[in-house]
């Protein structure tokens, strides 16, 4: 065992500095005399600094922290006092570093708001006082995401093995287990009794050889089963917070995993710790299973989970230097949006095949969706259909559909009983798995619905294929053919013949919340070291032009790109090289930038990263051979590295849209005629006007809804909204009269008072004005169709409910009906 090396002090956007409370005495006339001589001490610091160094002050969760004390000179250390709320911690306080900082741990916090107190106990006049308020939260959270969602407990099964969970799946301890590497080069359990002889050694990136032996933890944080790996050999200390041990080289590492699902799940698996390349240099790895977008597409608690797993970490075994984020697809996506939005708990983004976000990335999976379904009545050929999307291959549009069914409601994950599933006709409250219910705690809930209101897709104005109609690879024909057949997506997930838009109050919060990423929050000074192993040709949806998107973006921020690193790479050897490189670089540039910030503590936080930079870290590409490239990432397509890994689109570039792909909404200017490089017959431009009766998109302005990121750190209301609701009964029918078939709706009035009623559907609309206490509402819908496919119907009712104006909306699903049939 050593010593851990002095104090390093915590990420700034963590540290609480606490000025002293000291009384002064003047002495003698009130005029001081100029160039009057200092009295004696001064210069001399006189007040206690205090820092949660295990999370925010006022995030703390489990009831307990992490304390430094900074001791000044004119206060012997051992005659601090630490209370909280009157108890007396001071032996929980021991020094580090020099003797003159304390560390302690805080435990037994009740819930809410704590008040620590430090003193010190002696004579003399002037001495320091300090207090510190520490906010406590629940182990099981939340912490900062609102209300929590049903889920279903996986802790006590295969393959956690944690034993019994309570009402919130945490279980009452976590388990330690332990593995090996073996000299054939993988990981074993570690048998009780001797050490195995074909256990291998590893040196770290500190020079300091060990036994390969891996303690692993497992248990429960915020509802989620998390996992920490280090090295550590059994019987030998593990390491605190006070002291470290030969193996653990002082950083962290906190992986994320890819995909994205609508969970409702603990799940079953977390973004990986047995990671030999981390493992084996030193570093300790820690993640969760909501840190995996698979189980839990919600990077608000994602960011959650990796705060309190961290904070754990920190009281258990100890502040790392540093923590590192590693993940690649949606773990790189998860890195960006948690620097971004909550800046701190990771210090450095090394991503692999990422995404800048999840919702302007999955609106690609919808337009593929669309334009897939209307490129066969367009007379779209596979390379005018290929075109029309932007990518390189006609499989990448497939792939990219497997991201939209997030937005369906009724396609619920297995794990979830199908009791319990939402069914617009057979269960019509039931849970709900769409991504605007799964994050209703940020985007918001429809007051009408009480469905959570969705941000994609909206197709309103948007020309799909424009760009290819104007180089002549479409005919005008194909054009407004293709056009004719987007269509939308409602609210229950079905295919829509008309286009349908978005809600502009949730577009709105994603932006300004930091759900569509502009990298104008953390990720102004965040490292981000991103890799790509080049298939766009492949149909592989983990496409190189995400990685432009990405540039764009922060240059639009932040007027320059000197945080962001991106290497392509040819796939196999060469993109392994560029990890391998990435996680070195960012080793060093953090490192380098640990040490600014202790020399030079009057930088900001940019210029930190700016300086700290290592020198020949620069964007560039490696080739199948080995041959590394160094060239500035650009669109320019004679570049080098462009000439071996070009650029490809995606559907909404291609209808003219920006290469930041952030505008989800577009304002609408009208048709002009002139404006096109073709020329449309009349027919065409009639049916072209039919399809954009609003005008189409304005690409030179903001999206609707398009405003900066409004702080960072935003927190949601722990306890959900109570909707006023207005009572009504809705019943919604198919029917067949004289062969032809009927929608017919029907709304009761049971308020004491009169309501407006109005009754939407996709075979026409209808309003009722003031429908009296206990009367009808009634409209029968010519469907001119002999077979009624499954739909829904809206109804919305608006009334005064104890004085308050109350809109309610019902959403009725109804069973398809044959007319034709015997």
């Amino acid at each position: 065992m050593h010593l851990r090396r002095p104090w390093g002090k915590p990420h700034r956007s963590w540290k609480v500095a606490l000025t002293a409370f000291a009384t002064t005495t003047l002495v003698g006339s009130s005029a001081v005399p100029a160039l009057a001589a200092p009295p004696p001490g001064a210069g001399i610091d006189r007040s206690f600094e205090v820092a949660v160094v295990s999370t925010r002050a006022d995030l703390v969760s489990g009831g307990d922290a992490l304390v430094r004390i900074e001791v000044p000179r004119n206060v012997p250390p051992h005659q601090v006092r630490v209370h909280l709320d009157g108890r007396n911690l001071s032996s929980q306080f021991r020094p580090v570093g020099d003797g003159r900082t304390l560390l302690g741990l805080v435990d037994e916090l009740p819930l809410g708001e704590n008040t620590l107190q430090i003193r010190a106990n002696g004579n003399g006049n002037g001495r320091p006082t300090a207090e510190l308020t520490l906010v406590n939260h629940p182990a099981q959270g939340p912490v900062l995401s609102g209300p929590h969602i049903p889920l279903v407990c996986t802790a006590s099964g295969s393959p956690w093995n944690l034993g019994p969970v309570d009402e919130n799946c945490h279980v009452a301890a976590p388990r330690v287990t332990y593995q090996y590497r073996t000299t054939a080069g993988s990981f074993a359990a570690l048998p009780d009794g001797p050490l195995p002889g074909n256990l291998a050694t590893t040196t770290t990136i500190e020079g300091r050889t060990v036994p390969y032996i891996v303690r692993v933890e497992r248990g429960t944080i915020n509802r989620a089963v998390y996992e920490i790996a280090l090295l550590h050999e059994p019987g030998t200390p593990v390491p605190d917070p006070w002291t470290g041990t030969e193996g653990w080289n002082e950083r962290l590492v906190y992986t994320f995993g890819g995909a994205c699902g609508i969970g409702y799940t603990q799940a079953t698996s977390t973004g990986g710790v047995m990671d030999h390349g981390l493992l084996s240099r030193g570093y300790a790895v820690a993640s969760s299973t909501f840190n995996v977008f698979a189980n839990n597409c919600n990077d608000v608690t994602s960011a959650e989970t990796a705060l309190m797993v961290k904070e754990h970490f920190i009281e258990t075994y100890g502040v790392p230097a540093f923590t590192m984020g590693w993940g690649g697809s949606a773990g790189t996506m998860q890195q960006l949006l948690i620097s971004n939005a909550y800046p701190g708990i990771i210090d450095g983004v090394i991503g692999q095949i990422g995404y800048p976000d999840e919702r302007s990335t999955t609106v690609s999976g919808h337009e593929c969706r669309f334009i897939s379904q209307a490129a066969s009545a367009a007379g779209l050929s596979t390379a005018q259909h290929t075109a029309v999307t932007g990518f390189a291959s006609p499989n990448t549009c497939f792939g990219y559909q497997f991201f939209d069914g997030v937005d369906w409601p009724a396609n619920c994950p297995g794990h979830v009983p199908a009791a319990q599933r939402y069914h617009p006709v057979t269960n019509p409250t039931g849970l709900r798995c769409a991504m605007a219910d799964f994050i209703s705690n940020v985007y918001g809930v429809d007051p009408a619905t009480g469905f959570g209101r969705p941000i994609i897709p909206d197709t309103v104005g948007v020309q799909y294929g424009l760009q290819t109609l104007e180089s002549g690879t479409i005919t005008p024909e194909q054009f407004v053919r293709l056009n004719e057949g987007i269509g939308g997506l409602d609210v229950q997930g079905n295919r829509t013949p008309q286009r349908t838009s978005a809600d502009v109050d949730a577009i709105k919060v994603a932006y300004e919340t930091g759900r569509i990423n502009q990298f104008d929050g953390g990720l102004r000074w965040t490292p981000i070291i991103e890799t790509r192993g080049y298939t766009d040709p492949s149909g592989d949806f983990h496409d190189r032009f995400r990685s432009w998107t990405m540039r764009e973006r922060i240059v639009a921020a932040n007027g320059n790109a000197d945080n962001h690193i991106s290497i392509t790479a040819a796939p196999g050897t060469a993109a392994n090289t560029a990890s391998t490189l990435a996680l070195e670089q960012m080793e060093a540039w953090l490192t380098a930038r640990t040490a600014l910030a202790a020399a030079r503590p009057e930088l900001d936080e940019v210029a930190l990263t700016r300086l700290s930079r290592p020198a020949g870290l620069a964007d560039g590409c490696i080739a199948a051979d080995g041959d590394r490239i160094v060239e500035a990432l650009t669109l320019d397509p004679a570049a080098q590295c462009n000439q071996l890994f070009p650029f490809h689109r995606n559907p909404r570039v291609v209808a003219g849209g920006p290469t930041t792909s952030a505008v989800l909404k577009c304002q609408l200017a009208p048709l002009d005629r002139a404006a096109y490089g073709v020329s449309f017959t009349d027919e065409q431009w009639q049916r072209l006007q039919a399809v954009f009766p609003g005008g189409v998109c304005d690409w030179s302005r903001p999206g609707v809804g398009q405003v900066p990121l409004a702080d960072t750190w935003i927190r949601w209301s722990a306890e959900p909204a109570v909707r006023p609701v207005l009572p009504v009964t809705t019943t919604v029918q198919a029917r067949c009269i004289a062969g032809r078939g009927y929608l017919v709706v029907q709304v009761r009035n049971h308020h004491d008072a009169p309501v407006d009623i109005t009754l939407e559907s996709a075979y026409g609309q209808r309003s009722f004005a003031g429908v009296a206490a206990g009367g009808n509402a009634f409209q029968q819908f010519a469907t001119r169709v002999t077979a009624v496919p499954t739909g829904s119907a809206t109804v919305r009712v608006t009334g005064s409910l104890d004085g308050q104006a109350v809109t309610t909306a019902q959403i009725r699903g109804y069973p398809a009906v044959d007319c034709a049939g015997p």
